[in-house]
């Protein structure tokens, strides 16, 4: 980041701030999707503070709950829209803030990738002025505890990947509800050389013992499928590969981990 001169002024719209490069941004209190968006803008929605959702189609925003709204009104920018979106959704998935249903990925160059690097250094810059930064959340510990309470059992927490979408509900502390309709992924637990690992062998151990509750062809759950552990299900969904305590969200973006944990 760098230092930076902008100018700030309040309207009816919320806070507006105008950029060197006479780029803009405004920040105003919201927690629906009605809101105004031009073709050379693109938007952020936060949850008191923490970024849920980069996108730049309304179309796209889902049933969540959020308290803010930044615009970027990137008119200034030597750009393609779609461009600075993807770079922005791949900074926030690296400083692993999870983002909530994002448009199809679109591959980035390494030259487009440093253009929206200089833009992303302006705006990013002013928005952390007021609070509003890309960064890392607490770190997973792997010997964090968990613990079930009754409360978890009406929360629905939810699976939204390129791979698998699902819909799971934490009955009891030895008991978690795939819903039916879920899209497990087809593919992966290989190894670099191409060979199954564990993580393959254990999901195809899960899978065969629930096969009368899915569809071999579509991959899709035509039951509701009960398994013992968030473990249990990332390997199920997607062949795990990742923390799954960090993958289930609830509707307010608040991971399954952050809502047990002791």
């Amino acid at each position: 980041m760098k230092n930076l001169t902008f100018t700030v002024s309040m309207s009816d719209l919320g806070l507006e701030i105008r950029l060197p490069s006479t780029a803009f941004l405004r920040i105003f209190d919201q927690n629906n999707a009605r809101f105004d968006l031009q073709n050379d803008e693109l938007f952020f929605l936060l949850k008191k503070g923490q970024i849920k959702m980069i996108a730049n189609d309304l179309k796209l925003i889902p049933k969540l709950e959020f308290d803010k709204v930044v615009i970027l009104n990137m008119a200034a920018y030597d750009l393609e829209l779609e461009y600075l979106t993807q770079y922005l959704v791949n900074l926030a998935e690296e400083a692993g803030i999870i983002l909530r249903d994002k448009a199809e990925p679109i591959k980035i160059t390494s030259n487009i990738e440093k253009a929206c690097a200089t833009s992303a250094d302006e705006f990013l810059t002013a928005l952390t002025a007021f609070g509003i930064k890309l960064e890392k959340k607490k770190a997973f510990s792997p010997k964090a505890q968990h613990r079930w309470k009754k409360g978890l059992s009406e929360v629905e927490f939810f699976v939204n990947r390129s791979d698998s979408k699902a819909t799971i509900i934490w009955e009891k502390s030895n008991q978690l509800v795939i819903k039916a309709g879920a899209k497990i992924s087809e593919s992966g637990g290989m190894k670099s050389d191409g060979t199954p690992g564990l993580a393959y062998r254990f999901t195809q151990t899960l899978r065969e013992e629930q096969k009368a509750n899915w569809d071999a062809k579509t991959f899709t759950t035509t039951e509701d499928i009960v398994l013992k552990s968030v473990n249990e299900v990332g390997h199920f969904l997607y062949f795990a590969g990742t923390n799954s305590w960090l993958q289930l969200v609830d509707k307010e973006g608040r991971t399954i981990h952050e809502l047990s944990v002791v």
